[in-house]
């Protein structure tokens, strides 16, 4: 009543032989190509490339909506600022804000 059961490619061991092996190989490859970063962040040094570039802000496509979102937004922040408005408040504000000038402003 024995029913000879067939063992897929994935359940030997040769399969979890060459996923250990595969395995060491990404584990060294991460290390080898980070560990010099990870040792000028102990040491306190600048890295060899930034991790975040620095690039020259992009230029207002519609320069009327940029006017717009910057007063309206400026207003928001100035009553939040005095202690006008709650952080929820100001959320929903500032939201209402962009949706006005995007409104007023398409571009």
């Amino acid at each position: 009543m024995t029913a000879q059961q067939t063992r897929s490619f994935a359940d030997t061991g040769l399969a979890r032989l060459i996923a250990l092996v595969l395995a060491a190989l990404i584990a060294y490859l991460l290390w080898s190509n980070w560990t010099d970063d990870f040792r000028q962040l102990m040491e306190g040094r600048e890295a060899a490339m930034p991790v975040i570039s620095e690039s020259q802000p992009a230029k207002p496509v519609n320069p009327a909506l940029e006017k717009c979102l910057e007063q309206r937004i400026g207003d928001v922040d100035r009553m939040k600022q005095e202690g006008i408005l709650t952080d929820a408040q100001y959320d929903a504000f500032k939201g209402r804000a962009m949706d006005l000038c995007a409104a007023q402003n398409p571009g």
